[in-house]
Order: C-alpha cells, then sequence, then structure tokens
C-alpha cells in the first residue's frame, strides 16, 4: 500500500510544479479541517480539538429579546441609555501557513526522494486540502541565505502561486557552519511568529537540524495564538547506515568520503540519531505541538492522517 501511494508523490533530487500540481488528487485523503492536536507517545496518545476558525468583530446593534446577555456592550449601553449587543462573524477563511525549510541539510536523500522534494510534496498537499476547505493559503520558504514570505489569499490561483515560488526557490548552497544552521533556523521562526495572523494553523516542514532553545523560544510564542503542527523529514541513512561500509558525500561545493565498517560504529550512528530524534520529541511535547516524523520510503498519507487525527481509530503504542 505504501509503495503505491508514494507512487503518486515526487520522487529523486528536483522539485518540479507539475508534480507539486499532481499531489492535488491526493487532497481528499488529508481533510485538514477534521484534523486535531495529537502529542505524541512520551505522554500516551492525547488528542484535542484545534482553535477552528476565528470570529471577527461586525457591528453593535440593539439589543433583541433572545439576544445573549455575555454579548452585551456596557459602554454603548451606558451611552445611549438601551442596551445594545456586539454582533461577530465566523471567519469565512482561516489562514493556513506553510513554513518549509530548504536548507542545504534538506538537500539529501539515499532511498527515493531528498528530503527536500517530500518538505515540497507535503507543502503541495496541504496547499490544496485548504484549498478545498476554501482556506486562505500563505507560505515561508527559506534556505541557508534567503527566504520568500507568501501572506494568505483564498483560492486556485493563490495555490499555483505557491506551488510555482517553491518550484522556482533554488538553494543557493552557501556553506553554514553548524552554529549559522542554528542561527538560521531560529531566524525563520522569528519571521514567522511576525507574520503569522492570530487564529492561523501552521505547518512547520523541516528536517530541524540545528533546532535550539531560540527556536524553542519563538515556537513558543507563535503557539500561544495559533495551531502548529511539526512535520519532521529524515532519510533512512540517518537513522540507520545500512549496509556498513564507505559513502561519498557532497554538498554540491565539498565532497568527503564517510567510511562506516564497524558495527561499533553503526551502533554510535543510530544511537545519536534516536537522541536527536527523543530531544525533539520532549521539546514539542513540552510546547504542546503535535511532531509528525516522516521519510520518503514509508506510507505517507497513512502516516500524516495518523499524526493528525484523522484516522479513525488511535492506538496506544504497544496495543
Amino acid at each position: 500500500m505504501a509503495q503505491v501511494i508514494n507512487q503518486s508523490l515526487s520522487s529523486g533530487a528536483e522539485i518540479k510544479t507539475d508534480n507539486l500540481v499532481a499531489v492535488r488528487h491526493l487532497a481528499n485523503l488529508l481533510p485538514i479541517h477534521k484534523q486535531k492536536k495529537v502529542l505524541n507517545e512520551l505522554a500516551g496518545i492525547h488528542t484535542s480539538n484545534l482553535r477552528g476558525r476565528g470570529v471577527d468583530f461586525s457591528e453593535v446593534r440593539s439589543y433583541q429579546p433572545g439576544d445573549d446577555i455575555r454579548a452585551m456592550d456596557w459602554r454603548v449601553t451606558a451611552r445611549n441609555q438601551k442596551p445594545h449587543i456586539k454582533v461577530f462573524r465566523e471567519e469565512r477563511e482561516r489562514p493556513i501557513m506553510i513554513v518549509c525549510d530548504l536548507r542545504a541539510s534538506m538537500f539529501f536523500g539515499t532511498q527515493y526522494a531528498f528530503k527536500s522534494v517530500l518538505a515540497a510534496d507535503l507543502a503541495s498537499l496541504f496547499s490544496w486540502s485548504a484549498l478545498n476547505n476554501g482556506d486562505r493559503i500563505g507560505a515561508l520558504f527559506f534556505d541557508n541565505q534567503n527566504e520568500i514570505d507568501i501572506r494568505p489569499k483564498p483560492g486556485r490561483k493563490q495555490v499555483m502561486h505557491v506551488l510555482h515560488e517553491l518550484a522556482e526557490f533554488t538553494q543557493k548552497q552557501v556553506t553554514l557552519t553548524p552554529e549559522q544552521s542554528s542561527d538560521r533556523l531560529a531566524s525563520m521562526c522569528r519571521h514567522a511568529r511576525r507574520v503569522a495572523r492570530p487564529g492561523s494553523t501552521i505547518y512547520f516542514i523541516s528536517d530541524w537540524q540545528g533546532f535550539n532553545q531560540d527556536c524553542e523560544r519563538q515556537l513558543h510564542q507563535i503557539n500561544k495564538h495559533n495551531d502548529v503542527v511539526a512535520i519532521n523529514i529524515f532519510d533512512a541513512f540517518e537513522e540507520n547506515i545500512l549496509p556498513l561500509g564507505s559513502y561519498p558525500l557532497t554538498d554540491g561545493q565539498q565532497r568527503l568520503q564517510l567510511e562506516c565498517h564497524s558495527k561499533s560504529q553503526g551502533l554510535a550512528h543510530q544511537q545519536a540519531f534516536q537522541q536527536r530524534q527523543q530531544e525533539l520529541k520532549q521539546r514539542t511535547l513540552k510546547l504542546g505541538i503535535p511532531l509528525i516524523s516522516l521519510q520518503a520510503q514509508n506510507d505517507i498519507i497513512s502516516e500524516l492522517r495518523l499524526g493528525l487525527g484523522l484516522s479513525q481509530v488511535i492506538k496506544k503504542k504497544g496495543k
């Protein structure tokens, strides 16, 4: 089943507009307006409703029998000596913001697709699903040096604009130190905090390389007034070096040879990866942010549905 579904997603190392458009037929499998907040297994599976759409103030009018007195506008009532209430209307279009990390570390993959390609497919999938629900779609794409900020608007034209910009957004291959990479991620978290309208649903797609306390602080502030979902993209090779051996690696500028011939080296690599994943889970749990971890060769749609609380039955681990 996973292989059939993933054939509908992009493969390889290049983000292409046609592939992003083709993802549209999968959007019905991901009705994001029904999603719930699902916290990870460190606290046991826990679900709750998202904030949903907000309300906008419409007008003040005279009180009518049957009106909810909790909506009474006491200032206008006192001024006019007649009861008046505030009238609100539900927002017709919820803002959906897609933050997509395209730093150098995302341009890596050993099976099926680069992490960046999977991230772009997910950004497309969330965009089409938001369109199906009549929501406004916005995006923030960033690499090591540049970013594109697309403010939320409704409609198919907006989705196509987002996908075109995503496909045209070229990673500049500026080499960063680990500290600079952390600073870059934190900077984009601050940027997202500045532009996110309260009541938005934010899908933050990244491999979370360089996630630090500054990033954590920014996400904490964002999550106070928005619903944040963290999507963690990783490659099978990052999780486990199999088979052991010698592997050439490049960042587009420099080339090196990774030598991993002993089981102890492989085990150390695996344990380091697991520790990073565990720390990310603990931090997002502390923030109350759902975390969905994905790799390209898995059943992406099923794992997304589970992570978004869209499956009919959510089983606790081990049952």
